[in-house]
């Protein structure tokens, strides 16, 4: 490894003599496109393209990855080369620092120390760094750390951080008979700052001098009721001999009842406690106890010797004080503790054993006479298994069962997987499907077009990515004249002559043939969380005409899952109808036009715009913690003009035809429920395709409110968007569950879906879909004894698992279903007319949520949650709740001590005149010398 790292540095270095002494990443900007094409070719890593930015990326790639040899061939190549691509940027000149030091320093009354104080404090900044103000403040600490330094030498003392002044004074003592004196370190309170920087230093050295002289004369009163108290011809413990002893040999700083030497606790243990004693140091004592352990599943104890620590300083404080010793009882706890953390190591120990040995069916004892025999080689002196000895004995046990273990595995695995992922579908491949892809960008009406298919098919499927699209999609189907269904996994509008059915994707039904199936927003396959029920209805939609709608970053994707079905793909392309033209400024809050929506991407920007736009617009918000049917309500209010603006988060990206003329980003950057990253470019050309749609504008414009998030959005809305990639993620099926439970034997499902995300493998482009929330799900219906398929149902429940009410509601669900008892719909009480907070709008769309969620469970166990209608009606007051909070204007951020509106654009998170009420308080507390320690900071 050392070796790599040595080949690494000197290949750094041997890169930078051809960028005039730049890193690889700054110098490869300046390499020309043709002799970057032929380090490509030279690399074997050329693909035809001939764009430099491009390529920069890929070298830069190479050479960050770290690979030796990649590195030494890119540095061998520019030494055949034999070109320099030297640092246009001059190098700084050390005698121009200096110069400008000299100059500067001529504006300012120093003496020569100080003039060399500032050229070495400045010497190694950079010229351009270097200011009058810096110097300035520079000059200012050199002298009030020699001011300092002279009190602390004209007072005997030293400042400590806090401006304490410590110091040595000398003490009396007078006991027994015996007068002597000790050396103290007294500390004064903390000094005023402002008036350490500005007082006289003669002022200053005479008003300290007093303060000493009553700490002096404080700690002398101090030190003689102390004295006067002890008992030393009575005392319970010490000879008044060892008392005088112990107080002359106190170090200055001890208090009075810490001052035991080593030598006098050893002597006052030796009269009173009847436990072998092993040693006394200076901070603890070790007593040594012979002890024995009863193990479970083994017939004799194991014997050990169990060394205990005490607090030797506790110790001396019972003593000095005459108090009653409680070693027994601290032997005894200690003792106690020590064997049951034993014994809980050794449990986990066995639990981890017993884990990996859980194909092989081991009973108790033979699986703890196994671990037994591999740990108690390790246990030493005292019975505990470190990381490092746990560690060693799982080794071995795996070891120990590994062959037995590997072939039962293999035979249940190789017998029952099913690898081809396609079979899993069986009615899709019975029928001879073709596949059609509309792709193209936003307005361009790829959607319109496939529509148009699936209403002249005799019966068909739309399939969209949200359930307010589904609704969409059913209305017009239903005014086109078209019997149609509505199925959402909270809500059913069923027709018994309906031929087509409106849904959202993950409510396909694999079981039901229809003439045609459009699939909307295919790119979605991409989608971390839901990218499953894309791939899933694309492989297994039983329809003999297929129809995907998707923008262009999605092509490869279709056309590579065409060839692993072995099935005709068919691509038309679309282009927007009409144009979309990038602002060249930024749009300020205060100017802008009708029919413009604007762009937050978190439920409390979105809700801290609306409140500054409704001062002067008519406006509406949508988010996506709203319920549907509030959104579509908000939606239809911008449609129909009763609002001008609209703030909405990137829930407006699919599909929502709004009357958008103008679209402008209020930030470039978006919380993924990962990290905080910069969007991407398909997603800003997805949201600022809203803007213009075809017969409502001639065109569209995309801007931003302020120049910085205009400059990147710019940046984006013409860069190449990067193709889908592969592999994609596919969903485990009931079937799938099942198969693992019999293999493993399993009852957990949280067990049987983490086996299913690690070991599944499929032939294709598939990998098992990222499953966090059903994971987390999974663990809590773990906890009750309910069947696979209860589980399983609920752990794929739409839970929102950020809220409490509705995780709470999900656990009082899941305790029900165990006791096999009806769940009714809990309403919440009675409310306003509108929220009067935003804590109250937040609850209220959570109890949206929790009555989502209580839907979704009935269409399931209808047998168990009884209140669907009741839970129904609750959603609509929800909603015209919420609709009515959205219309207020009073969501604006309070103080968080007296409650009071904060200012839009507030920095603080409380006001001006609680904040003044802190500083006061503090203030008070530290008054000294007539002064405040320090003033207060300035708010901005």
């Amino acid at each position: 490894m050392a070796k790599k790292k040595k080949k690494m540095i000197k290949l750094n270095q041997s890169i930078r003599h051809f960028f005039g002494d730049e890193g690889f990443d700054e110098g490869i900007e300046r390499v020309p496109t043709e002799v970057l094409i032929a380090l490509a070719h030279t690399l074997g890593i050329f693909n035809g393209t001939t764009d430099k930015t491009t390529l920069i990326k890929t070298f830069r790639r190479l050479w960050s990855e770290g690979e030796t040899d990649n590195r030494e061939m890119i540095v061998t190549f520019f030494k055949h080369e034999g070109k320099i691509y030297p640092n246009p940027k001059p190098r700084e000149k050390p005698h121009e620092r200096e110069e400008k030091i000299d100059e500067l320093l001529e504006a300012f009354d120093i003496t020569d120390a100080e003039r060399r104080d500032l050229h070495a404090a400045f010497i190694d900044i950079r010229t351009r760094k270097i200011t009058p103000e810096k110097i300035a403040a520079k000059l200012e600490y050199i002298r009030y750390t020699r001011k300092r330094e002279i009190l602390e030498k004209a007072l005997e003392g030293k400042f400590n951080y806090d401006d304490s002044l410590e110091y040595y004074a000398p003490i009396a003592y007078d006991i027994g008979g015996e007068n002597f004196t000790k050396i103290h370190v007294l500390k004064t309170p903390p000094l005023n700052e402002k008036r350490l920087h500005e007082e006289n230093i003669d002022v200053l050295v005479r008003e300290i001098t007093e303060l000493k002289s009553a700490l002096t004369h404080q700690k002398q009163e101090q030190t003689n009721a102390s004295l006067a108290s002890l008992n030393l011809a009575t005392h319970r413990y010490l000879t008044s001999d060892q008392i005088i002893a112990s107080l002359k040999s106190a170090p200055p700083s001890t208090q009075t009842y810490g001052i035991l030497s080593t030598e006098i606790v050893r002597d006052v243990l030796a009269r009173h406690l009847h436990t072998p004693l092993t040693s006394v140091g200076s901070d603890d004592l070790i007593i040594e106890i012979d002890k024995s352990l009863s193990l479970p599943y083994r017939d004799s104890p194991i014997e050990y010797t169990l060394a205990l620590h005490l607090d030797a300083h506790e110790l001396s404080r019972q003593i000095w004080s005459e108090e009653e010793l409680t070693i027994a009882s601290m032997i005894e706890e200690q003792s106690a503790h020590e064997e049951r953390a034993f014994l809980s190591e050794l449990a986990h120990l066995v639990d981890e054993c017993r884990e990996r040995s859980k194909l092989l069916e081991m009973d108790n004892v033979y699986l703890h006479s196994i671990v037994y025999e591999l740990l108690l080689p390790y246990l030493a002196a005292a019975p505990h298994i470190s990381a490092k000895t746990s560690r060693r004995v799982l080794f071995s046990f795996d070891q120990r069962i590994a062959g037995e273990l590997l072939k039962r595995q293999r035979q249940a695995l190789l017998a029952r997987t099913v690898r081809d992922f396609k079979n899993l579908f069986p009615l899709a491949r019975s029928l001879r499907r073709r596949l059609i892809f509309h792709t193209g960008p936003t307005n361009s009406g790829k959607t319109y077009t496939a529509f148009e298919h699936l209403k002249k098919a005799g019966t068909g499927y739309y399939l969209a990515p949200l359930r307010l699209l589904a609704l969409e999609g059913y209305e017009t189907l239903r005014e086109n004249g078209v019997n149609a269904s509505l199925i959402t996994g909270e809500e059913q509008l069923l027709d018994e002559d309906a031929t087509h059915i409106s849904s959202t994707i993950e409510m396909l039904s694999f079981e039901v043939e229809v003439d045609c199936c459009v699939i909307d927003e295919v790119q979605m396959i991409d989608d971390r969380d839901r990218g499953w029920a894309w791939a899933n209805a694309i492989i297994g939609a039983p329809a003999k005409t297929v129809i995907m709608t998707g923008s262009p970053n999605a092509r490869e994707a279709i056309v590579a899952l065409a060839e692993y079905l072995g099935e005709p793909l068919e691509i038309v392309e679309f282009e927007r109808k009409n144009s979309l033209e990038l602002l060249k400024t930024a749009t300020p809050i205060n100017a802008i036009e009708p029919k413009t929506a604007v762009i937050a991407f978190t439920r409390s920007n979105a809700l801290r715009l609306k409140q500054q736009l409704s001062k002067t617009y008519r406006t509406s918000v949508i988010y996506g913690n709203l319920s549907p049917e509030v959104r579509r309500e908000e939606a239809r209010r911008f449609r129909e003009g009763e609002t001008d603006i609209l703030v909405a988060t990137d829930a407006i990206s699919m599909g929502l035809n709004l009357p958008i003329k103008t679209l402008l980003f209020s930030k470039a950057d978006k919380f993924d429920g990962q990290n905080q990253r910069n969007l991407t470019a398909t997603e800003v050309r997805q949201i600022a395709g809203r803007a213009g749609r075809y017969g409502l504008s001639e065109k569209g414009y995309v801007g931003a409110l302020t120049p910085d998030v205009l400059r990147t959005v710019s940046s984006l809305f013409t860069k190449n968007i990067e193709p889908i990639a592969l592999p994609f993620n596919v969903m485990a099926n009931f079937d799938h569950i099942m198969l693992v439970s019999n293999i493993l034997e399993e009852r957990s499902l949280s067990a049987i879906i983490d086996f299913f995300v690690r070991n599944m493998k499929f032939e294709g482009p598939f990998r098992a879909a990222n499953l966090e929330s059903m994971q987390e799900a999974s663990a809590i219906v773990d906890r009750y004894d309910l069947d696979m398929r209860t589980k399983y149902t609920l752990a794929t429940a739409p839970l929102s698992t950020s809220s409490p009410l509705v995780m709470a509601a999900f656990e009082r669900y899941v305790r029900a279903l165990e006791q096999k008892k009806p769940i009714a719909y809990i309403p919440p009480q009675r409310l306003g007319n509108y929220a009067l907070s935003m804590d109250e709008l937040q609850d209220a769309e959570d109890r949206i949520k929790e009555i989502s969620l209580y839907l979704w469970l009935s269409y399931r166990m209808g047998e168990f949650f009884v209140d669907a209608e009741k839970a129904r009606t609750f959603r609509g007051e929800l909603n015209r709740f919420i609709e009515n909070s959205l219309q207020q204007s009073h969501f604006v951020p309070r103080c968080k001590t007296c409650g009071k509106p904060l200012a839009p654009n507030a920095e603080f998170a409380i006001c001006q005149s609680c904040f003044n009420n802190l500083n006061r308080a503090k203030a008070q507390q530290s008054r000294l010398l007539g002064g405040e320690k320090r003033h207060p900071p300035k708010r901005r």
